[in-house]
């Protein structure tokens, strides 16, 4: 069907309403947002110019500079030292699984005329796994009273961050499994005179890895030594490697 031509007049307002239409939608699309945003800029420049004039600026400290950098200087120097003592120290200590440092441990001792009894690893109890035992313990006598339930599905525990304990704790545990210090530990039972015992100890520093005897226990034996002969003992040593 043909529509019917537009007067004049109905053409005119035709145009003057998509003319309209046009420029609202770019004034909502492109004036507004960019309005909007000038007048945050706005806001912003005048709250920077405020606190500039309100700023103060800090008076000279009263150290003295030079003494300060004179400090810094100290303590740089002393943190270098401690560094490379403890990079020396680090050298001297042998690794973790080696098994050349426990066999030239027994080649002395049987060169100083002991008998090795025992030379193994040491499992040390921590004061921390010794709290922790004794404080399940009689959780556990409580348990062992009542029925039995069947267990929940429990979380991997997380790992511990390692710590250093006290020096009331002893170099056992300061040295053992949890510890910042930790180093493989070994426990030697060995049999000789008190001269033989003392020159096993003495030869440990001659060794080509750093050795540390953290404890020694000696008793003697129960078999009497024939007359002009030395006591055999029997002694403990617990080594650090």
């Amino acid at each position: 069907m043909k529509l019917p031509p537009l007067s004049n007049r109905e053409q005119l307002l035709s145009a003057l309403a998509i003319g309209f239409i046009v420029i609202g939608a770019y004034a909502w699309l492109r004036w507004v947002p960019a309005d909007r945003e000038i007048g945050q800029l706005q806001q912003a420049a005048e709250a920077t110019d405020k606190r500039s004039k309100t700023a103060t600026i800090p008076d000279e400290p009263d150290e003295d500079v030079e003494r300060l950098k004179s400090q810094l200087a100290e303590q740089e120097q002393a943190f270098s030292a401690l560094k490379q003592q403890s990079e020396s120290i680090e050298q001297r200590l042998a690794p973790n699984d080696t098994q050349f440092l426990v066999v030239k441990i027994s080649n002395v001792a049987t060169e100083a005329q002991i008998r090795v009894r025992a030379n193994e690893v040491y499992q040390a109890a921590t004061p921390a796994a010794e709290a922790a035992a004794a404080s399940t313990a009689p959780a556990a006598g409580k348990k062992s009273r009542k029925h039995k339930a069947p267990a929940a599905p429990t979380a991997p525990a997380a790992p511990k961050e390692a710590t250093i304990p006290p020096l009331s704790a002893g170099w056992i545990a300061r040295m053992s499994p949890g510890s910042l210090l930790e180093r493989p530990l070994r426990r030697l039972e060995l049999e000789g005179s008190y001269k033989s015992l003392n020159d096993f100890i003495l030869a440990l520093d001659r060794l080509p890895f750093k050795v540390a005897v953290l404890r020694l226990s000696i008793k003697r034996m129960p078999v009497l030594s024939l007359p002009g002969y030395p006591q055999p003992l029997l002694a403990e040593v617990i080594l650090a490697l």
